[in-house]
This record gives structure tokens, C-alpha cells and sequence, in this order.
């Protein structure tokens, strides 16, 4: 294999969601392609005929396309290497297992499922690890063996594990880790359904896809020696190992569900952009510099190196990830923020579609408005409710509070005269008119301001109050001065 030609894989197997731990080891194979000008292959473990199921085969694909891991070979693109679906890859498997038998590396084995439970149970009793080694057909004659599976007898593949010595595997990320081979047992190959186990077909597919770096998650460490064993065997060239530790919650148990999102789905229907938790999961144990946090996709595989990555388990930090979150909300231009909230609003019953298509230029307004208030696109349909609709419920307690001072009972039906007489509606119309009624009363601007926010808004917080006022409108905000009005009448 060329030394310089850097080809990568992620190859998840589809029985579930896309998880937090799965996509960061993906996104480090794709910033490892992308820092040395190499290939980043997906490939699709779906051996595993009773769980893998199409659908999750397309979420894993939604779910890498949203975050922005496209991939440059594999399902949909194609690339030298295809099929990229093991389930359309069985006759490689079966050619591989069948050198193997030849050169009296792999056995046919009959042990029937009793027989192992029988073997194990034996093993438990007599204090011995129940490292099975295929008892008397690891060396049954291969043309008596051969008779038999001719017949029809249900029977396995196994690797013909050797007894003695160690294998190293040499970790990019954690140093050489030696295992001895007496602790191995003779592996499955090939099933009696025919399919190929993981160790098997994924040893196969990284040679014959030409894989020169293999970057996963370290729970696959245990199985690495058995693949070093199959490339020796089959005569393949050894690629690059990095185990990549897992990702912890808080609690410094495995990221779950009881930790908030787990998947990248559950993370986008939480209001997470797909570049926030790129840039967030890139950040993840990577080594990058403790005081840089937000990069760009390039700036992120420019600065990448496998060698930094830390040996030990990554902590998710829910609260780090809102505010780069918040970040990139800031980033997006008004316009791109508007387009983003128009469907989220019509779909919350904010506003009618065709209201929010009709003033889209006002839709832009509101959200440059408020994109420094936000930290989720979940937050959209509250933050920005108050700008459409017309009479709000207002919290009767704070109702009494805001409106219980006698001076503002008496001077807000002359401020909203005031309002409803200006000329133009414009923020700095509004503002020269609640600070000079303020003034003309001798009292600060802020005995108007703040229930004047809270008759306008429903809200006692809120980005700046006139320019709000400007962008809820003229007939908004004197319809709901009105209604305030009459609740302080009918409460007298």
C-alpha cells in the first residue's frame, strides 16, 4: 500500500440511531482524510440480517449528510471499490474463507450450539477460561471435514488462532497493546447461515478497499488482534490502528438518553445547528488549543493530528455545546435566520405561512433583532410570538405588579394617546415619546419603559424596548395598550 495515499472508512452497522460516540469517530476519519489530502469511504456493516434494517440505513446517511460528512466513497456515490453494502460483498467473504481453508488456516468446524453451552459450562466448573479451540476438528482431516459440509451437516469457519506468542497492536492514540495469543480462541469466520462475523468481513473489506488508516472506537480494541491475525494470514498489508475513546456524560457513565440528546437527530429536533455540533464534537478529545474553540471545517482538519487525540474518555458538555451553539446562531445572516424561523413559526401556529411569506423582509428585521438572544432554533417560536397575533395572556401576577403604582394607572391612557398620535412609528419616535411624558411627570423613564415592555410583549424581559415596538407595530401595540386599559378599569 502507497505510504501517501491516505484512505480512511467509517462503517457503521445499521441497527439504530446515529449516536454522539459514532459520529465524532466519523468526523475524525473525515478531518484525517481532509488533513492529508486522502479519501473518506462509508461503508455499510449490514451482516447482521435480524437487526439491520433499511430505515436506519438512511437515517445514518440523513444523519452524516446534516452535520456535513459527505463522503467521497460509498452508497449513492459509488467509487473503485463498490459494492459498499456487506450484504452485496458475500462473495468476497466466501472466496477469503475458502484461502484460508487451503492453507490450513481456517477449519470447518461442527460443534452444534449444545456443544458449546456443554464446553463453556465445563470450562465455568473447572475454574478454566472458556477459550474454545475447536477440540477435534481444528485438526479433522480436511477431505473427512469436506465430505461432511457436502452432505449438508450444519457447521461453521473458524480461524486456526495460534497457541502460542503475542500480537501487538501498534495504537496511534495509546502505544502498542500486546495480547497474548492463548487468550484468543478459534473465531467464527463464516456462520452456518452462510454471512460473515464483523472481524471477518471487515478485515476483508479495509484490504480490499485499500484502507490505509483504521480510526474507531476503542470498545473495538479487543478484536484488532484477530484482524492482525486474518491480514497475516490472508497475506494483506497491515493498515494503521487508532482507538478512539468513547464519549461520557457528566456523570462519567456511557452518553445516554438520561443525559438529554444521544442521537444526531434527537440533537437537531433540540434546536442544535449542524455546525455547532460538528465544530463541538470536533473539539472532543481532539488535543485542539484550550483557549480556541470555533473553527471552520478546514481550520478543524487543518489543525487535526490522530497523535493528540487523548487516550481517555471525552466528557459531553451539554452547556458548551448551547453556547457555540449560540454562536453560530449569531453568525447566520437575518436573512438566513428568517428562513430558518418562517417554517417553524407557521408549523407552531405563530403566524400563517402566507402572513410570514408576505412580510418576510419584516421576519428578517425581528430575527437581527433578536439573534443575540438566542441559543436554540427551538426557541424561535417563543422568542419571537409576541411580534404577531394580537391581545396576549398576561401572567396575572405580574400583571398586578407592573400596574399596581397609582402613577402608572393614571398616565398610561395619556401615553397611549401619545403613541397612537405620532406621526411615524418609528423606535426613536416611540422612545422621544415615553421619556418625555416621563419627563414632563418628573419621574425616570423607566416607571414607563418597564410596563409599557411588559403591555407590549407579555414579557418583562426583552431586547431593546422601542426598537421591539417598532417591529410589533403601530396597531399591535395600541390594541394591546387598550386591552391593558380596560384590565386596569375592570380591576378598579
Amino acid at each position: 500500500m502507497d505510504d501517501s495515499k491516505v484512505r480512511v472508512r467509517y462503517a457503521p452497522s445499521p441497527t439504530g440511531t446515529l449516536h454522539v460516540g459514532g459520529v465524532r469517530t466519523a468526523l475524525f476519519n473525515w478531518l484525517f482524510a481532509r488533513k492529508n489530502s486522502g479519501t473518506f469511504v462509508l461503508r455499510i456493516e449490514d451482516t447482521d440480517l435480524e437487526r439491520s434494517t433499511e430505515e436506519s440505513v438512511e437515517q445514518l446517511k440523513r444523519s452524516l449528510r446534516w452535520i456535513g460528512l459527505e463522503w467521497d466513497e460509498g452508497p449513492e456515490v459509488g467509487g473503485p471499490h463498490t459494492p459498499y453494502r456487506q450484504t452485496e460483498r458475500l462473495s468476497l467473504y466466501r472466496e477469503a474463507a475458502q484461502k484460508l481453508l487451503d492453507c490450513g488456516a481456517a477449519y470447518y468446524d461442527f460443534a452444534t450450539p449444545e456443544d458449546l453451552t456443554k464446553f463453556r459450562e465445563r470450562a465455568r466448573v473447572e475454574g478454566r477460561r472458556p477459550i474454545y479451540t475447536g477440540g477435534e476438528y481444528r485438526e479433522m482431516d480436511p477431505g473427512a471435514a469436506l465430505k461432511r459440509v457436502r452432505t449438508g451437516e450444519p457447521h461453521t469457519v473458524r480461524f486456526k488462532t495460534p497457541r502460542e506468542g503475542h500480537t501487538v497492536v501498534e495504537d496511534i492514540i495509546r502505544g502498542p497493546v500486546t495480547f497474548e495469543n492463548e487468550n484468543i480462541e478459534d473465531f467464527v469466520l463464516m456462520k452456518s447461515s452462510g454471512t460473515p462475523t464483523y472481524n471477518f468481513a471487515a478485515t476483508v473489506d479495509d484490504a480490499e478497499m485499500e484502507i490505509s488508516h483504521v480510526i474507531r472506537g476503542d470498545d473495538h480494541l479487543s478484536n484488532t488482534p484477530r484482524q492482525i491475525l486474518l491480514y497475516k494470514a490472508l497475506g494483506y498489508e497491515l493498515p494503521a490502528f487508532a482507538h478512539v475513546p468513547q464519549v461520557l456524560g457528566p456523570d462519567k457513565k456511557k452518553l445516554s438518553k438520561r443525559h438529554g440528546a444521544a442521537s444526531v437527530e434527537e440533537f437537531a429536533e433540540q434546536g442544535y445547528l449542524p455546525e455547532a455540533l460538528f465544530n463541538y464534537l470536533a473539539l472532543l478529545g481532539a488535543g485542539y488549543a484550550a483557549d480556541e474553540e470555533i473553527f471552520t471545517p478546514d481550520e478543524l482538519a487543518e489543525r487535526f493530528r490522530l497523535e493528540r487525540v487523548s487516550g481517555n474518555p471525552a466528557i459531553f458538555d451539554q452547556q458548551k455545546l448551547t453556547a457555540i451553539n449560540a454562536v453560530y446562531f449569531r453568525r447566520r445572516s437575518p436573512e438566513e435566520l428568517a428562513m430558518l424561523a418562517a417554517p417553524m413559526l407557521a408549523e407552531s401556529d405563530v403566524a400563517s405561512a402566507e402572513e410570514l411569506e408576505r412580510d418576510m423582509p419584516r421576519l428578517t428585521q425581528i430575527m437581527d433583532l433578536l439573534k443575540e438572544r438566542i441559543s436554540l432554533t427551538t426557541e424561535i417560536p417563543d422568542a419571537v410570538g409576541y411580534f404577531y397575533g394580537g391581545k396576549l395572556d398576561y401572567d396575572p401576577e405580574q400583571f398586578d405588579k407592573q400596574f399596581g403604582k397609582e402613577f402608572v394607572r393614571e398616565t398610561f391612557p395619556e401615553l397611549r394617546d401619545r403613541l397612537a398620535a405620532l406621526p411615524e412609528w418609528t423606535a426613536d419616535g416611540i422612545e422621544r415619546c415615553v421619556r418625555g411624558l416621563a419627563a414632563e411627570k418628573e419621574k425616570g423613564a423607566r416607571h414607563l419603559i418597564h410596563p409599557l415592555r411588559f403591555a407590549t410583549t407579555g414579557r418583562t424581559v426583552s431586547a431593546g424596548l422601542f426598537e421591539t415596538m417598532e417591529l410589533v407595530g403601530r396597531e399591535r401595540c395600541l390594541l394591546r395598550l387598550g386591552d391593558v386599559l380596560e384590565r386596569i378599569k375592570a380591576g378598579a
